[in-house]
């Protein structure tokens, strides 16, 4: 059998790995999903004692393992079962230590170091301690959110791996909840649960998505986690940016559990600030409604022995029911004009509707009094106003965990989970001039299997294994079969109906997972070794026709004009052509938009804890990483740009990444510790979906549009005054292409159920056949593209201070590499570009003219826009970050971070966009060499977020007062809370209204070359650069107030109330930024007019800037109040 080149540098890379082994060679101390305790056995005079015998007890579960101590009297017991142990330490010639109420949490090493006493002195002595408060052999930036946070700070929506957002070095990375690490998109970390990869690859997130359900693992289940923002060990890769390490609860030789229930309704919360306002201001009913009407979440967990000290189980039930209707609202209907008004356009009567100074006749030819009804009542009753919106979600979560000798541990855990939300493809609460057809059922099913072992093979070396089978489900039913039909924008129009583009999605994705980690490690004198394989093995199986519905749009005119266009399609009349535009994909190939193929995430590591002196650990380390993807299979060759983005995946055999740390206690309660990590992030799945399938080969789109219109109405002379002044010419004069389909009529059988004509009395449309594919856009990346890494270096000051606490100080910078933007390479940057011809930007200072190149021809016109991933943008991330923690003691937990960073980059794509090709485009999509062209995007990053402040608290009343009576009134209380205080993202300056562009095929602004995924198109640099400006910050406090009341010995009945955003403060968490209005040239408006000759058209101040656009978000938003109820056992 003959190797491909990535097994072969795969097994020459392990075999190496073996071979240091085999020598006794070092290895890291973080590990995923367990701890470690280590240390150092002397005498009293300091000398080394080899050979002293060690226990470590679970004493949880009562579980042992023994230990010797080497020839430098160290010992080291790795892959431990984060919980509570017992250390004791001595023996034989020497008198016995026996370090009690220690505790390990996930990826720790807990030094227990001892001085033994002579045998003559004491047989034994008696230590009673804490854990040590800090981790003197920890040389990573990370912070580990324990069990007693998670349990009892409020968490709005009570997803756990929000809890990220309490720790330092992070920022939200758009409004969605994605979190950004040390100025790297969201899309690059991973999460770990129980030493298992919990990432879905194909979009890059979390299981569960921070748009999709509401969480997977439910809070209940999850004893801690780490989150590692640099530094950390070799084991931990696939993350360009950070690492969230948790696990899971199991059980022990005690029964524990509670039942649980959280309660929301709308009479205790805020209405949303925007919302209201809004609402106030149309006198709309619908924006003055709470949006969630009701919200339960409830469930049970419990744990404890099946059989005592040997077998364990722990099982979480959680369900979710929300009841949040989704409600659908046309900007038509406003304090002048009405939807229902529109029916005097061709009712025949004497009523005319009156906008903006143009009065319109009341018939439209062809159109009966009574059709013109019916196509308004269907718009108000059929499409706007308030729809059923009921989430379900259910989750069964066992665990096993068996002892099955003194030395090894299985455990076994299966997450079932089943999440169902109709209407819920669209998360919005409300949605402006679209309508319920346009939006579907959400279903997501989550299986995981996950198991460990952890094996002592001798005293001074251990191996542990991770599994996983795992599938990843998620589908989108459609309320409605194509076409679309969008009567105006989404600003200013009725509404929109009809198949939305994304839908039906059958399997987006359908992923599979296995995964097999071996990971072994050793005590070789002063050195600890780790080495280790993990296969991760993902088959993606996709089913998605994007754009399949078949799209009209009408647009072009008023809304009156664009209606009476419309319902001309409708009802197909007057030549049944009044659109302003269509677009839809096809797939000739698989019909549906598949793709099925396995991504294969392969690496090795081996690292290398050295302990110089008992206050000296360096770590040294190194992992390799390679992701292979197969190659596409049918690349386009109808051009050569098209062929160079579509015909290679680019397959990385360079991720090799050293890691060096280092830990250094000068005295005791100080901690010095830094390193230095080469770390390389995993492409989406996405990316490559649309390289294979989006390519103008499996997926074709056709589309159109009039060619110089004649305008959708024109003006009556001599109109008598209260008149008609305009008058309906039907589009007669516009002109199309000879193949363009009728209106409402799709070229192709969309995806979903048939085409419908839902205007009762309209035609069922039938397909048009036999017409031809428009000039194609496709996606790809270039033949370079490569996995973004970066360069991530930090250092550290941490002091144990008085009450328990610590204070750390950090440094931490990163330059990241090879991040990703995606740009059209069908532009000629060469021939065809005009430089001579003007933009005109009007200010208080007077009227500037400003030169652009604007791009006119494309380097093959066999294909349309060519969207292709380029590697070449790079960031740099500078942050100070300070830490007060507490752990718990005295009945109190503290925790305060602050973080000063600065992020710049050249324009990556961040994770609102950065899946599918999305980008924050450049204005010049050229590599021109150092702040040119491309380069010249340089500027603050959109993830730049210079100052960050979360604290929390825990408190418990433990009073010691004597009355009985008394003590039980005041104790037994519990106030918590956690506060954020965080500046503003950057704000880039865009221009409300479209420029055309030469090229077409999505291409605008104002060079003509910029294609985007978001809307509009930035401002000329010298208007303003990119994000120059900066957007409100955020004060949010969340607090917690409950009482326990013990009913019998181990238990009790827990009631209490939490209330996000208790202060209801008004956040603005997105405002408008449209900076400029476009004015084409030589078209009169009002108040100036653009009328220079030769120029590209007028900018002009828009007042509308940094208006609030947004007050809510998946994190933060008005004040809500929720109650709990809790039966502790």
């Amino acid at each position: 059998m003959k190797l491909s080149p990535a097994s072969n540098g795969f097994l020459t890379c392990a075999a190496a790995v073996l071979l240091v082994a085999s020598f006794g060679y070092p290895i890291a101390a973080q590990t995923a999903a367990v701890g470690n305790i280590a240390g150092t056995v002397t005498d009293t005079s300091g000398a080394a004692v080899p050979g002293a015998a060690v226990v470590v007890t679970n004493t949880d579960t009562s579980v042992s393992r023994t230990l010797a101590t080497g020839s430098d009297g160290s010992y080291s017991a790795t892959f431990l079962q984060p919980g509570h142990y017992e250390v004791l330490l001595g023996g034989g010639g020497f008198g016995k230590i026996d370090r009690q109420n220690l505790t390990v949490t996930v990826g720790q090493v807990l030094t227990v170091d001892a001085a033994l006493p002579t045998a003559s002195v004491s047989t034994e002595v008696q230590v009673s301690t804490e854990s040590p408060i800090i981790d003197t052999d920890k040389n990573q930036i990370s912070q580990t959110i324990d069990q007693h946070l998670i349990s009892n700070l409020p968490v709005n929506g009570r997803r756990w791996d929000n809890f990220v957002l309490s720790t330092p070095n992070v920022a939200p990375d758009g409004n969605t909840g994605l979190i950004s690490y040390r100025g790297v998109s969201g899309l690059y970390n991973t999460n770990l649960v129980d030493g298992a990869n919990n990432q879905q690859a194909f979009f890059s997130e979390a299981r569960g998505r921070s748009i999709g359900a509401p969480y997977v693992y439910p809070l209940e289940s999850i004893q801690e986690f780490q989150s590692s923002v640099s530094g950390y060990s070799a084991e931990l890769g696939q993350a360009a940016g950070g690492i969230v390490n948790a696990i899971t609860k199991s059980g022990t030789n005690q029964f524990h559990g509670d039942v649980f229930e959280y309660y929301r309704t709308p009479g205790w919360n805020a209405l949303d600030p925007l919302n209201k306002y809004n609402g106030n201001l149309t006198r709309n009913p619908f924006l003055l409604n709470q949006p969630v009407k009701t919200q339960n979440q409830f469930g049970v967990s419990i744990g404890g022995p099946i059989l005592k000290d040997k077998l364990f189980f722990h099982f979480t039930y959680d369900g979710y029911r929300k009841v949040n209707p989704i409600t659908y609202l046309s900007t038509y209907n406003a304090a002048t004009t009405s939807v229902a008004n529109l029916a005097h356009l061709c009712d025949g009567g004497t009523t005319y509707v009156s906008d903006a100074g143009n009065i319109y006749p009341t018939t439209i030819t062809g159109v009966s009094p009574t059709q013109c009804s019916q196509a308004v009542d269907f718009i108000q009753t059929k499409l706007l106003g308030s729809f059923a919106r009921n989430t379900t979600q259910d989750i069964y979560f066992p665990r096993l965990d068996y002892q099955l000798n003194s030395k090894t541990h299985l455990s076994a855990s299966f997450l079932f989970e089943n999440f169902k939300q109709p209407n819920g493809y669209n998360t919005s609460t409300t949605v402006n001039n679209g309508s319920v057809t346009q939006n579907g059922g959400v279903n997501f099913h989550q299986r995981y299997v996950v198991a460990n072992a952890e094996t002592a093979l001798t005293t001074n070396s251990a191996n542990v294994v991770h599994f996983q089978w795992s599938r990843d489900l998620e589908t989108a039913s459609t309320n409605s079969g194509g076409p679309a039909m969008n009567i105006g924008s989404s600003t200013v129009g009725v509404a929109a109906y009809g198949e939305t583009s994304a839908l039906p999605r059958g399997a987006f994705p359908d992923e599979h997972r296995i995964q097999i980690t071996d990971i072994y490690s050793t005590i070789f004198g002063k050195h600890s070794v780790k080495l280790g394989v993990d296969v991760n093995l993902i088959h993606e199986q996709i089913a998605n026709l994007f754009g399949g519905d078949g799209s009209f749009t009408y647009s072009t005119g008023t809304v009156e004009a664009e209606f009476a266009n419309w319902i001309q399609d409708v009802y197909q009349v007057n030549g049944g052509r009044h659109y302003s535009s269509f677009s839809q994909t096809t797939d000739p190939i698989t019909g549906i938009g598949a793709d099925d193929f396995w991504n294969k995430n392969l690496d090795i590591f081996v690292e290398d804890d050295w302990k110089v002196t008992p206050k000296l650990l360096l770590s040294l380390g190194a992992r390799y990483d390679v992701q292979l993807v197969p190659q596409p299979d049918r690349p386009n060759t109808t051009s050569t740009p098209a062929f160079n983005a579509t015909s290679v995946i680019n397959t990385n055999y360079h991720m090799a990444a050293p890691r060096i740390g280092f830990a250094w206690s000068p005295h005791e309660g100080t901690v010095v510790r830094g390193g230095y990590g080469l770390f390389f992030g995993l492409t989406s799945n996405s990316t490559w979906y649309t390289l294979r399938r989006e390519n103008g080969v499996y997926q074709q789109q056709f589309s159109t549009r009039t060619y110089s219109p004649s305008g959708t109405y024109s003006a009556i002379t001599g109109a008598p005054t209260g008149g008609p002044n305009r008058k309906f010419s039907g589009n007669s004069g516009a002109v199309y292409d000879s193949f363009a389909p009728q209106g409402g009529i799709p070229a192709f059988t969309p995806p979903g159920p048939a085409p419908i004509n839902q205007v009762t009395g309209a035609p069922t449309p039938a397909l048009n056949p036999g017409l031809p594919a428009s000039t194609l856009n496709i996606r790809g990346a270039a033949p370079n593209f490569l996995n973004p890494f970066t360069h991530s270096y930090d250092l550290a000051v941490e002091q144990q201070l008085p009450l328990h606490s610590t204070l750390s100080i950090g440094y931490v910078g990163t330059r990241g590499m090879r991040l990703p933007i995606f740009v059209d390479t069908n532009v000629d940057p060469v021939n065809g570009v005009i430089s001579n011809r003007p933009y005109y930007s009007s200010s208080a200072s007077g009227i500037t003219p400003i030169i652009v190149p604007i791009y006119t021809k494309r380097l093959s016109t066999a294909t349309g826009s060519i969207l292709t991933g380029q590697s070449d943008v790079n960031s740099w991330y500078h942050s100070m970050a300070v830490s007060v923690r507490k752990p718990l003691s005295y009945g109190v937990e503290v925790l305060a971070n602050y973080t000063w960073a600065k992020t710049m980059d050249g324009g990556q794509s961040g994770a609102p966009n950065g899946t599918f090709n999305g980008t924050d485009a450049p204005l010049i999509p050229f590599a021109e060499g150092h702040r040119q062209g491309r380069g010249a995007e340089y500027a603050r990053s959109d993830i730049d977020q210079r100052g960050r402040f979360v604290g929390s608290i825990v408190a418990t009343s433990k009073l010691p007062i004597a009355n009985r009576y008394a003590a039980y009134a005041a104790n037994g209380w519990q106030l918590s809370g956690s506060y954020t205080a965080q500046t503003g993202f950057p704000v880039t300056g865009f221009i409300n209204g479209t420029i055309s562009s030469a090229l077409g095929g999505g291409d605008g602004g104002v060079t003509g070359a910029v294609l985007t995924s978001g809307t509009g198109t930035r401002v000329p640099d010298q208007i303003a650069r990119r994000n120059s400006f900066t957007g409100p910050g955020v004060h949010n406090l969340d607090s917690r107030i409950s009482r326990s009341f013990p009913v019998h010995e181990g238990m009790a009945i827990e009631v209490a109330a939490e209330a996000f955003n208790v202060l209801n403060h008004r956040n603005i968490l997105s405002v408008n930024n449209s900076l400029v209005n476009y004015t084409a040239a030589s078209t009169p408006t009002s108040p100036t007019s653009c009328n220079f000759p030769g120029s590209s058209g007028c900018f002009t101040p828009n007042p509308s800037f940094g208006a609030p656009t947004s007050t809510s978000n998946i994190l933060y938003g008005p004040r809500q109040v929720q109650l709990l109820g809790r039966f502790v056992f």
